[in-house]
């Protein structure tokens, strides 16, 4: 008589699976979205939920000599931006800004749930203290504007900025405070005034005229008189 096997398999322990959270970017939820720079432009003031930021970034060159070179493709201008062309983002335009070693960059994008989020990026370049005017100028100052369709998209990225500037820039970007903003304009002012009052003061005092000095003799013995 043949025994009937167990068609029921013989069980080890139990496999223990532990889940870890996993960290999505912001910027993984965006799509590129095509848009004129015309449409963005009459789009951009209706947006109600804003948010801005600033953050800096070292390059190496000198300010004017970079905006100058950038034609040529070879500037680092645009060094700590350089991630931007690989997001989920469609560069609606940008402009470069010689007179103060700048830039403007302008970004569309709609995330998985239709909502439409724009973006522009206003640079600057840092002058430094111990040269001429705009001879070696390597710190890139750059205001962050976003706006967005609805208020809790911005909500999200204002909740941790440098998180956002990270995914942004692959960490290329550093995020300032708002009173480190105030406290860098005041020093610029500061030494701007400083630069003022040393180039007045090295301007050789103007001479009077022989015309002038006979003059003002004549009037001084007139007076006398």
């Amino acid at each position: 008589m043949r025994q009937k096997g167990s068609l029921r398999p013989e069980l080890g322990e139990p496999v223990i699976l532990r889940c870890q959270p996993y960290k999505l970017s912001l910027t993984e939820l965006l799509l590129p979205h095509k848009i004129s720079p015309a449409g963005f432009f009459r789009l951009w003031p209706s947006l109600p939920a804003i948010v801005e930021y600033t953050g800096t970034y070292i390059y190496e060159g000198s300010g004017f000599r970079a905006t100058a070179a950038q034609q040529y493709g070879t500037s680092p201008f645009f060094s700590g931006l350089k991630s931007l062309s690989s997001k989920l983002f469609h560069r609606v335009c940008s402009h470069i800004i010689r007179a103060v070693a700048g830039f403007q960059l302008c970004y569309a994008a709609k995330t998985w749930y239709g909502g439409f989020l724009g973006m522009m990026v206003f640079g600057a370049s840092e002058v430094s203290r111990n040269v001429d005017l705009g001879d070696e100028t390597t710190t890139m100052l750059c205001k962050f504007v976003v706006r967005a369709s609805d208020a809790s998209i911005t909500k999200e990225i204002g909740s941790y900025l440098q998180g956002w500037l990270d995914d942004l820039t692959d960490g290329g970007v550093e995020y300032m405070p708002e009173d480190e903003v105030k406290a860098s304009a005041a020093e610029r002012l500061k030494i701007s005034m400083e630069r003022t009052t040393l180039l007045k003061a090295a301007q050789p005092k103007k001479t009077p005229k022989p015309d002038e000095e006979e003059e003002n003799e004549e009037e001084e013995k007139e007076d006398r008189g």
